[in-house]
């Protein structure tokens, strides 16, 4: 079908210009030439615009006249000649195809840019793939988070963002640690345009300048840099309307940014609400054995934060800085269960409900202060970080039996301290880089667990079930890396980092102190080889570790209902990963990743039920192989359509070392995205979106995980310049959304489902205001341990 059909009904978004330049670029033998820019100039005001797969390119000007006509070709200026525009002016241009040259011209400043160049959409480097965003025309007048979810090997939804063969994730800003975690993370990022995203990179296997920590991956997002002097702000509304359900999420914010000659200043200000029900189950069904529960629990997760950056310029090599983040949130949380018990013939049912209420107070302070020591960008930084979180609940529970009824009042204190300090010097030559480091982290947390049972209305404390509980762990950490480029085809780096843990702790009221002390190295190494522009190759080799959740460590036991309690591990100890990866890039749009990860001593939850109790808790049980295959591809050759595809498939093959987890599993896996933009005008400011995403059968640990797949669609408008952006999505189109899977015991299997509210039509308004080229403070400090906390 033509586009023209599709262009009809939305005309009146296109700019009507008087003046055009058009053509065809062909080399000497007419052939066309794709992907070439062509750049024309009047009164040093710029246009360009890049041809297409036909050679075409065409150009709207401002006004007619004499303009200068400049051809490009990777950055090589390989033609120009004048030509006289009136109306519209066809011009027609042959030019002699240029020898590869690795010359970079000066930086052009070009106004009015048609079309995004679309060259080196993905490149990889000797440590990461960068995805450049600048380059993305799908990309632009959108959210940081959007951009992130456009992002080769990475998805990203409202309330969570993943690397491929990761658990977990954390999001860096121009190489910064954001010290943000969970909704508050995603509200910042949220605050952030893509169009003053410079790239992406995407760090699978981190260097041993970041932390060891978690079997996770680093996303660093690369702003552009401040080009003028002034100020602008942000304004953004949001609303999510759930199908058939009473309420809406909302969700607004406020951010300004200045930037002068010495001081940047940035601050954003946030609040809403996440309105989430959901209904689950978890049947354990045995030889003549069952208990089987069915819950419908709903939670109204209300926020509010604010983040306050600034940097002090003292001259040109010294620069100083501080940030501030603080976030409140005191989520409703609902719950309605109904049991049935068979044991071996005599029968029991009850009911449960509960209705928590609670408080989280964090506070996260950081300054740094950096230092350029020579012309080869080489520096020393030196940053201090703490973070304080306090939280308390007023959480009740009730279970009605035939014959009784159970009250309990429970009121958990949480409090956490976490105080860090790091030294990191980079140290350049002209093809050597290096990187050294120390660090030192003390974490405090102490915890109280209240437990009342309510009798004839009245609290009387528990003393058997309530308990304290006060931990103790400090690191140090040391840490040195190289990296040399022996020409232009091969790079390599190198590193190593030592962590030692020192960690105890004490739960008077069980009468237990748990000590441990090690201390570990953790490699890394990376080589990779461009023969040329078209391909690339790498392989990379890391170590990791997991160290539990402070809350996977207290041994108290949390009772849902008067039969089922949860219960943390203080023996736990942590697991370590050794991941390998084989990368290759074609053409800079097409990625193949070849993976093998080791994991020893992984710890998850462990199901058990004795003398007619349930309970659950945390267990060092199995270690886990898994071999796979990642592929994404980019396509951008059509004027009206670019698509993003991801994939992986893998085998992985599990081995329980406890008697009750049955994790002798293996099998295959895969999931893949896609994601199609359709630009339905010439200007590319109106988008329409379709895409689907899914997770087919697969094996990890104990458990056995089944297909999970959703569609969703959108709008995306961008109006004023993309000052003003209106996004207006419907997510999981089909209902589909829903985790299922069985775990396996030696004694029951335990099949369960989580459904919730996923379906749902998402409408936002972003406004920006000011000089769009100021970016305020943008630097962070790395505090890798606050997502410990969970």
């Amino acid at each position: 079908m033509k586009r023209s059909l599709f262009l009809i009904p939305f005309g009146f978004f296109v700019s009507a210009n008087a003046q055009s330049l058009q053509g065809k670029l062909s080399d000497k033998q007419q052939n066309p030439l794709e992907d070439w820019e062509i750049v024309v100039t009047k009164d040093k005001n710029k246009t360009s615009s890049i041809t297409d797969q036909n050679g075409n390119y065409l150009l709207k000007l401002p006004e007619n006249g004499q303009y200068l006509v400049e051809v490009f070709s990777e950055n090589q200026k390989i033609f120009s000649d004048t030509v006289s525009v009136n109306g519209d002016t066809t011009q027609n241009i042959s030019v002699p195809t240029p020898e590869k040259s690795n010359s970079i011209t000066e930086n052009k400043n070009i106004q009015g840019v048609t079309l995004t160049a679309r060259k080196k959409l993905v490149e990889r480097k000797v440590d990461r793939l960068v995805f450049n965003v600048e380059n993305s025309v799908a990309s632009q007048g959108i959210d940081a988070m959007e951009a992130l979810a456009k992002t080769p090997m990475i998805r990203a939804t409202d309330t969570s963002i993943s690397i491929a063969g990761k658990s977990s994730v954390a999001v860096m800003i121009n190489d910064r640690l954001l010290n943000l975690s969970g909704d508050e993370l995603i509200n910042y990022l949220k605050t952030i345009r893509s169009d003053d995203i410079a790239k992406i990179e995407v760090i699978t296997t981190p260097p041993a300048k970041y932390e060891a920590e978690g079997k996770s991956g680093l996303i660093n997002i690369i702003l552009k840099k401040n080009t003028s002097l002034g100020w602008n702000g942000t304004l953004q509304t949001s609303g999510v309307y759930y199908w058939n359900r009473p309420t809406v999420s909302t969700r607004s914010s406020a951010s300004v940014n200045y930037q002068g000659k010495k001081l940047s200043v940035s601050a954003n200000a946030s609040l809403g609400d996440n309105f989430w029900q959901q209904k689950n189950y978890t049947h354990n069904i045995g030889e003549n054995y069952y208990w089987n529960t069915d819950t419908e629990s709903g939670s109204n997760y209300r926020y509010k934060g604010i983040n306050v950056k600034g940097e002090y310029k003292i001259n040109d090599k010294n620069l100083v800085g501080i940030s501030y983040n603080y976030s409140y949130s005191n989520p409703l949380e609902t719950a309605s269960n109904t049991s049935s018990i068979d044991d071996h013939g005599e029968k029991q049912s009850f009911l449960s409900d509960a209705h928590n209420l609670n408080h989280r107070n964090v506070h996260n302070a950081t300054a740094f202060y950096e230092v350029k020591l020579d012309s080869l960008d080489s520096k020393l930084t030196v940053s201090g970080n703490i973070m304080r979180n306090r939280s308390n609940a007023d959480n009740f529970y009730n279970t009605y039996t035939d014959t009784q009824t159970y009250s309990t009042y429970v009121n958990p204190v949480n409090q956490y301290r976490i105080y860090s300090g790091q030294a990191d010097l980079e140290k350049n030559f002209k093809k050597l880089k290096t990187e050294a480091g120390l660090k030192y982290t003390k974490i405090r947390n102490n915890s109280d667990f209240n437990y009342y049972d309510i009798l004839n209305s009245q609290n009387v404390l528990n003393t058997d079930r309530s308990n304290t509980f006060l931990y103790n762990e400090e690191n140090y950490a040391a840490y040195f890396s190289a990296s040399y480029k022996f020409s232009e085809k091969w790079d390599a780096k190198a590193g190593l980092r030592y962590e030692y843990t020192d960690l105890k702790g004490v739960s008077p009221n069980e009468d237990l102190t748990s000590e441990n002390h090690y201390g570990k190295l953790f490699p890394t190494a990376y080589i990779s080889y461009k023969p040329n522009d078209d391909h690339a190759f790498s392989i990379n080799y890391s170590r990791r570790i997991s160290r539990p959740y402070f809350g996977n460590l207290n041994p108290f036991k949390y009772y849902s209902s008067e039969f089922e309690y949860y219960s943390g591990n203080p023996y736990l100890y942590p697991s370590f990963t050794d991941n390998l990866e084989l990368n290759y890039v074609l053409k800079n749009n097409f990625t193949t990743t070849f993976y093998y990860n080791h994991n020893k001593d992984n710890w998850d939850r462990i199901q058990r039920i004795e003398n007619g109790i349930k309970y659950s808790t945390v267990l060092n049980f199995y270690n886990e192989n898994q071999t796979g295959i990642s592929v994404n591809y980019n396509f951008n050759k059509l004027k009206w359509l670019e698509s993003n595809f991801y994939a992986t498939a893998y085998y992985s093959k599990s081995k329980s070392f406890i008697p009750d987890a049955v994790a002798e599993l293996d099998g295959y896996g895969s999931n893949f995205n896609m994601e199609n933009n359709f630009f339905l005008n010439q200007q590319k400011t109106f988008t329409f979106i379709f895409g689907a995403w899914g997770d087919f059968p697969n094996r990890s640990g104990n458990t056995y995980f089944k297909t999970n797949y959703a569609l969703y669609s959108g709008l995306k408008l961008n109006l004023m310049d993309k000052n003003l952006m209106i996004n207006l999505y419907m997510n999981d189109l089909l209902n589909t959304n829903e985790s299922k899977g069985t775990e396996y015991y030696q004694t029951f299997n335990s099949d369960y489902s989580y459904k919730g509210t996923s379906r749902n039509i998402y409408l936002s308004v972003t406004y920006k205001f000011g000089n769009n080229n100021v970016k305020g403070a943008t630097k962070q400090v790395k505090f890798e341990e606050q997502n410990r906390a969970n």
